[in-house]
């Protein structure tokens, strides 16, 4: 793959995402996809090392020192807003014997130094002390031993952090993203967002099930018939790395059915289309995000192996928002159905993986053309990267 590229585009337009033949079925990936681990192999080096990742939102680190560690594809990663304003991160490993820097999730630092033997790094990563070198090396030598911090590309978009773990990438967040800021991420102010709740956890099942399940409300009249119910979507004219539908709702569908005239208002800035509906979001590789005109949440899908799923949700709240005085009676409502609907998710999803080590392929409906064009975009990154 041309690491100067997106990841893939589907032969399938935008367009052809709302056509729905009545006679029409597309079929599954083959169910060794979602189960053997030479496809997986294939995958990490396809699909997902090349991606960009999600980290989280530049309002979890505001100040000078804080920092968040998350854990992608067996690499462990420090993000950190440096003494000059830039988000860096790096590599959670000290250049003298490999040891973690830090286990801590998250924190403010002026410096991080190594519990081992007490090796310390700036906020820009340069290492700035260093035991053991004796007269070997004075400070002002460290600069040039070449033991810096090893980094990983960051960049930030409309208050969303996300790092690259391809150090031959050369293909920008912005261009990664296409359209996908100006489309839902403006307009939806997620730079004024903060995130107030997260959770991390680990599935039996494999990654892009869950993706296959973001993406297709057929189940949601049967799966989430109390806490969701009918949702009519339509898909969203997209462009390189992420696709999506657009539900229209007068009342946020955040809440459970019952609740939902509970629903804070629309901050000031959201406009348009996200004031009037939700949108649910795929930025590839597994990156599901929700936009409501009031509230955000993800839950990203970082596989482990082929039938094991890392598992980071959030939710979010604009800052107009989290300031109301009955911020904290009403939102209690919204954290009891997103965490209802995930379960609800999660268990189904793992549900599914048990049929699909019978080897039986399955089928997408005439309604469920978004998740079929989700199967058809791996199919060509796992059958063009096949060198077996």
């Amino acid at each position: 793959m041309d690491a100067t590229m997106p990841i893939i585009a589907s032969s399938r337009s935008s367009e052809d995402l709302s056509e729905t033949d009545g006679a029409k079925l597309w079929r599954m990936l083959p169910p060794d996809f979602y189960t053997r681990e030479k496809w997986f192999a294939t995958e990490l080096k396809n699909l997902h090392f090349p991606a960009w990742h999600f980290v989280c939102l530049s309002s979890a680190i505001p100040d000078v020192g804080s920092f968040v560690t998350r854990g992608f594809l067996e690499r462990s990663v420090i993000v950190v807003n440096g003494e000059d304003g830039v988000v860096r991160a790096f590599l959670n490993s000290c250049r003298h014997r490999a040891a973690p820097l830090t286990r801590e999730k998250c924190g403010q630092k002026a410096d991080f130094r190594c519990p081992f033997h007490h090796w310390t790094y700036d906020t820009a990563g340069n290492l700035t002390h260093a035991p053991g070198l004796g007269g070997c090396a004075t400070k002002s030598d460290l600069p040039g031993l070449n033991l810096n911090l090893i980094p990983v590309q960051c960049e930030v978009a409309a208050g969303l952090v996300f790092v690259n773990l391809d150090d031959k990438n050369e293909t920008t967040l912005a261009q990664y993203l296409g359209n996908y800021i100006d489309k839902v991420a403006r307009p939806h102010q997620t730079q004024s967002m903060r995130c107030v709740h997260e959770k991390t956890y680990t599935l039996s099942t494999n990654w892009k099930l869950y993706i296959e399940v973001d993406m297709e409300t057929l189940h949601t009249n049967f799966i989430h018939s109390r806490s969701i119910g009918s949702q009519p979507v339509k898909p969203i004219e997209h462009d390189r790395n992420w696709f999506g539908v657009y539900h229209k709702n007068s009342l946020s569908p955040a809440l459970f059915p019952e609740k939902r005239d509970l629903a804070f208002p629309p901050p000031r800035g959201v406009i348009g289309e996200a004031a009037e509906g939700t949108h649910f979001c795929v930025i590839l590789p597994g990156f599901f995000i929700v936009n409501t005109p009031e509230v955000m949440w993800w839950i990203q899908k970082t596989p482990i192996s082929a039938t094991r799923t890392h598992i980071y949700v959030g939710y979010a709240f604009h800052e107009e928002t989290l300031a109301r005085d009955d911020f904290e009676d009403i939102s209690r409502h919204y954290f009891e159905r997103l965490d209802q609907v995930i379960l609800e998710d999660d268990q189904i999803c793992e549900y599914q993986l048990e049929g699909m080590r019978n080897g039986v392929r399955g089928h997408y409906t005439p309604v469920e053309p978004v998740s079929a064009y989700f199967s058809e975009l791996v199919e060509q990154i796992l059958r063009g990267g096949d060198d077996a």
